[in-house]
């Protein structure tokens, strides 16, 4: 008996051949991603010493670059090799937003360019939306998906996976996403990858204007208000 036999080290399939098909791409772990934004990300429901302090730019831009290199693995795996550097342009999406929902490595490459360029120079805050947006999105039912749709990020075809969660962004009916995919994009940078519709700033500027009805109640304000109109129909 051979060396490979007894310790079973030889492969299951001698022949040569398998009809066995290819597992799809891995999907990185996004774990440090996560954790990173947490300290970044401002939660309400947290009493914070410093209320109106904000993330040292150090830390955004290691969210980004983190992103990133989640990205560059995915990218890997559809089969598009090189980490793109960053050259200075704003290059935005390129012709995404006019093209079909495909994706794939192309998409991917812009991506990370994107946050490249963003860890270079990080904004004062996290532009993503709150994991709430991410949760209420419309999940897609496997029986209205075709094999032929695949996630634009990944590239995997949606039904390939057994237990597929695939959601629906509001600005397109034909914008689908894997929600494993899209939803570290959506947290960080709160952007439509096809579009470039901002739905992080919409949700910015819905709690600007909480904020400044609760600042505008505790000073009395809208109690000021309410007594004017009160005496215009007295």
């Amino acid at each position: 008996m051979s060396y490979e036999v007894e310790h079973s080290t030889t492969p299951a399939n001698t022949t040569g051949t398998s009809n066995t098909p290819r597992p799809p791409p891995r999907r990185p772990d996004l774990s440090s991603f996560f954790a990173t934004l947490k300290e970044i990300t401002p939660n309400p429901t947290e009493t914070r010493a410093r209320p109106y302090a904000v993330p040292v730019p150090g830390d955004i831009s290691a969210a980004y670059r983190s992103l990133a290199e989640a990205l560059n693995v995915m990218r890997h795996e559809t089969g598009e090799h090189g980490f793109p550097v960053h050259d200075g342009r704003d290059e935005g999406l390129g012709n995404a937003a006019t093209e079909d929902a495909t994706g794939g490595a192309g998409l991917l490459s812009n991506m990370i360019s994107i946050l490249l360029r963003e860890a270079e120079e990080p904004p004062r805050e996290v532009e993503g939306v709150k994991e709430e947006f991410c949760d209420a999105l419309d999940r897609v039912p496997t029986s209205s998906l075709k094999p032929t749709q695949a996630c634009p990020i990944c590239s995997n075809p949606f039904l390939d996976d057994p237990y597929p969660l695939v959601v629906r962004l509001p600005c397109h009916t034909s914008h689908l996403f894997d929600l494993e995919c899209i939803r570290p994009w959506l947290r960080l940078r709160g952007t439509c990858p096809l579009d470039r519709t901002d739905f992080g700033k919409k949700e910015r500027e819905r709690e600007r204007e909480r904020v400044e009805r609760l600042m505008k109640k505790g000073n009395g304000e809208g109690d000021e208000e309410d007594e004017e109109w009160d005496g215009m129909y007295g």
